[in-house]
């Protein structure tokens, strides 16, 4: 039995109103991951947090289930009839089921858009932030490890056709088929992160003149697309009436965009507002301003059905992740074959010094010399033997690994 459970919320079950009431600024993931490892049955996690989904993976102790969705609520402040309301909104993947999940997520999989690449760097990055805090234990960072190289093989082997890459991608493609042009306009693009600079290429790539908001305009050390002009984020209400697609994607929890300052103007032709982050940054009431329209991430996407191609590849890409599931069972149920196999390696490679003791006088080195002579095959030896075992380990039956362990045991004892 894995124990090992994801409790999550994500644009197939909730609405960009619903997901941004859990979206977590680093801050807050902290604070959420600090009151996951306080509980006594868990011993790790690591928390999943994007534009689509919040997932939040834990290591348990045997038999325990905490109720990590009263956590996070606590976390939110978020309680009394609305956590009871929202909690139907949740999902909750145990043992191989959740295993199963985060392959197939780091692979594209499970997102609006099937085959993306940017949730394989999330996942990444999400490992990474709960090892620098000390969150993660070794059988959540050996899972996000497997996922990651599963997510990659997965895309390597299994070419799944896909028209987009992007959230920004699919929502310019929609757009345009409902007659949109971009060539030629001007769109501005609030923030200069990773989303920011996705959003401003695909404008870029459609023909517009892109203008990048910054907030360290004079610093030299932002990164914005090669061929897009940049303003303080401080004078894009100025820049508005000149543009006639405005799009925000920052990771700010707050609002970038605000209808008081928008109203003032009188605009003779429309604007088009896109918002791509959650929590969302425009203000949502802008869309009563009768130039204005407003768009945000649940107004694309929608309705897009696999072609018989897609789904031929989609199934080749879940049984690699069956058999990649099957390589991380075989690892998590021989775990704690670990220590024996380095003690067996530690025996050999003394068992090898010894015996190498005579021919190391013969070669009539001095002392010193043959310490380190035999330091170094004690040390080879070791490493060797150990390959040997973990090699043994992840090809053969668990069973049979534990009778070799077993047998093993029995002849070290006997000499």
């Amino acid at each position: 039995m894995i124990n090992i459970q994801m409790i999550g919320i994500d644009h197939s079950r909730a609405s960009v109103e619903e997901r941004e009431l859990f979206s977590f600024t680093k801050t807050k993931q902290k604070e959420l991951m600090e009151a996951v490892v306080r509980q006594q049955s868990v011993d790790g996690c690591v928390l999943l947090s994007t534009c689509n989904r919040m997932e939040l993976y834990v290591s348990l102790d045997a038999k325990a289930e905490p109720d990590l969705y009263r956590i996070i609520c606590h976390c939110k402040q978020i309680s009394g009839e609305e956590e009871k309301r929202l909690r139907e909104l949740f999902t909750v993947r145990t043992e191989e089921d959740a295993v199963r999940h985060l392959f197939l997520l780091t692979a594209g999989l499970k997102s609006k858009i099937i085959g993306e690449d940017q949730i394989l760097t999330q996942v990444g990055d999400a490992l990474e932030f709960a090892r620098s805090g000390e969150f993660a234990d070794t059988v959540l960072k050996t899972l996000f490890r497997m996922a990651v190289t599963a997510g990659k093989k997965i895309k390597t082997q299994v070419a799944i056709p896909k028209g987009n890459t992007s959230a920004i991608d699919a929502a310019l493609t929609q757009l345009a088929r409902q007659g949109y042009q971009f060539a030629g306009e001007n769109c501005l693009v609030i923030g200069n992160g990773e989303m920011g600079r996705l959003t401003a290429r695909a404008f870029q790539e459609r023909g517009a003149n892109v203008t990048v908001t910054v907030r360290q305009y004079h610093s030299g050390e932002v990164r914005i697309p090669e061929g897009c002009a940049r303003i303080h984020y401080g004078e894009r209400y100025h820049k508005i009436p000149e543009c006639r697609y405005v799009v925000s994607a920052t990771a700010s929890p707050n609002v970038t965009l605000e209808r008081v300052e928008l109203e003032k103007w009188q605009l003779e032709h429309p604007i088009t507002f896109v918002d791509v982050a959650v929590p969302r940054d425009i203000d949502t009431s802008i869309r009563e301003l009768s130039w204005a329209e407003v768009y945000d991430i649940d107004d694309f996407q929608g309705g897009i059905g696999l072609s018989e191609r897609q789904q031929e590849q989609l199934q080749a890409a879940n049984l690699l992740a069956e058999e990649e599931l099957a390589a991380f069972v075989s690892w998590y149920e021989c775990r704690d074959m670990v220590p024996q196999i380095q003690k067996f390696g530690a025996l050999a490679a003394q068992d090898v010094s010894w015996r190498m003791g005579r021919t190391f006088q013969q070669m009539k080195l001095d002392a010193s010399q043959c310490r380190q002579l035999a330091d170094a095959v004690e040390q080879t030896s070791q490493k060797v033997f150990q390959k040997m075992l973990f090699g043994l380990r992840d090809h053969a039956d668990t069973d049979v690994m534990r009778e070799c362990l077993a047998a093993l045991e029995k002849v070290w004892k006997e000499e």
